[in-house]
């Protein structure tokens, strides 16, 4: 017997907790989804990074979870979302193996703004 994770699970929080992202798959288009967003702290070691040991960093990447039976398209490394205000591109999807995916984001907002001091 097989559990429908996707309509016993993963619905219900996206009904309680979802709420509205603007999707826009890097081949084109826009869709209004919902997903489930985050902010997680993770811890990145800089004894991995030359001259900074035997310090500790902790950074914060945007992360939403989406619905994949939402969605008539995979996501993947380039689309843009619109959440709260804010415009992110996908770095890295990841699927769950159970009808969904964490899309882990950039803030995209500033990506064209000129580096300061370049002259170019």
């Amino acid at each position: 017997m097989s559990v429908d994770f996707d309509v016993l699970a993963l619905g219900p929080c996206m009904d309680a907790f979802g709420e509205s992202i603007v999707y826009q798959p890097v081949g084109g288009g826009s869709y209004t989804i919902t997903g489930i967003r985050d902010v997680p702290y993770r811890a990145a070691f800089a004894d991995q990074i030359d001259g900074l040991t035997p310090t500790n960093i902790i950074s914060d990447d945007a992360v939403v979870s989406v619905q994949l039976s939402q969605l008539s398209f995979t996501p993947q490394q380039g689309d843009l979302l619109t959440m709260r205000g804010i415009l992110y591109r996908v770095r890295e999807p990841q699927p769950d193996g159970r009808g969904g995916m964490l899309l882990t984001l950039n803030n995209a907002d500033h990506e064209n703004d000129p580096i300061p001091g370049d002259p170019a």
